[in-house]
């Protein structure tokens, strides 16, 4: 009677099973597939430096960055990460549009891509506060610092409320329903002082939605439109308003870069609702949330010669 057969099976069956269990145990790569699901929904030409959502926690790093430094990157994204309840993190929730994302649904809820991106928040859960804040210190060293032809300010609570009565017609006031400010000596637009924290960000994105809901609530009544468009995809009427309104926004004439992001925002919307001023009203909410509108700049030596770049 041959008994080695049985031990063989046994042995290949323990092998298989070692396998499994490794390949269960290993994380999805960030860089080779949840990285190029953000890239596909083209997640960057919002969230950068510069993009309509520069004011929020999500900066993608530079196209050219190596992967080790795109690895570091999706670390930081722990903090858009629900470590108790992972199904109610921000990372999932946005680019699903589960909770409201001005740039619409970019991940498609039940798809693959969807899964890919819950593996990583569900790896996300288990990596330390150090390994995150490893990852946040190896991208701020990779960044070139250079002398800034601006010093940019804040703009106070009361700044923000005149602004946006001047901007939009509304009088609701809603800064002062924001977090408190702080005073440094006697001052509250002291530049130590001037960054966003995570409360702050939060009524900036209310208060642009809110802004920009109640902007159109009863049409174009306080004409922020400059032309009557002939339909929803009227261009040159989207262009119109687009610079326009963001020449008063920006308080300057907005980059050819950022007239392109800002029209295919539009367009995108209008096209989707089929209404023109769905694709005003959510322009008008991205600038709100814009650090050019945010934060006003005391322009040094060279400053006006980069508008139009």
């Amino acid at each position: 009677m041959n008994t080695s057969r049985p031990l063989l099976v046994v042995v290949v069956a323990a092998c298989t099973l070692a396998a499994a269990t490794i390949r269960a145990q290993t994380t999805v790569s960030f860089s080779r597939t949840v990285y190029p699901i953000f890239e596909a929904a083209q997640c960057r030409g919002c969230h950068s430096d510069d993009g309509v959502a520069s004011a929020t926690r999500l900066h993608f790093p530079d196209p050219n960055a190596s992967p080790d430094d795109i690895e570091a990157f999706g670390v930081t994204l722990a903090v858009l990460v629900n470590r108790d309840e992972p199904d109610r993190s921000l990372l999932l929730n946005k680019p699903t549009n589960r909770e409201r994302h001005t740039g619409g649904v970019r991940i498609q809820p039940g798809s693959f891509e969807e899964q890919a991106l819950r593996d990583w928040i569900r790896f996300l859960t288990t990596v330390s506060d150090a390994t995150v804040t490893a990852a946040r210190e190896r991208l701020s060293a990779t960044k070139t610092v250079s002398q800034p032809d601006q010093v940019l300010r804040r703009l106070t609570h009361s700044q923000y409320n005149n602004t946006v009565r001047d901007l939009l017609g509304d009088h609701s006031r809603p800064a002062d329903r924001f977090p408190a400010e702080d005073y440094v000596n006697g001052f509250k637009n002291q530049l130590r002082t001037q960054g966003i924290p995570p409360l702050l960000e939060e009524a900036y994105s209310a208060s642009a939605e809110k802004l920009a809901l109640n902007a159109f609530r009863a049409g174009d009544v306080n004409h922020l439109v400059p032309c009557k468009p002939a339909h929803a995809r009227d261009i040159k009427c989207r262009d119109q308003f687009v610079t326009a309104f963001g020449m008063r926004a920006f308080r300057r004439p907005l980059t050819n870069d950022e007239v392109r992001r800002y029209t295919s925002l539009f367009g995108t919307q209008a096209a989707r609702s089929g209404q023109f001023l769905d694709g005003a009203r959510v322009v008008i909410e991205a600038m709100l949330q814009s650090p050019k509108f945010l934060f006003h700049a005391e322009s040094g030596p060279g400053a006006r010669r980069n508008w139009r770049r």
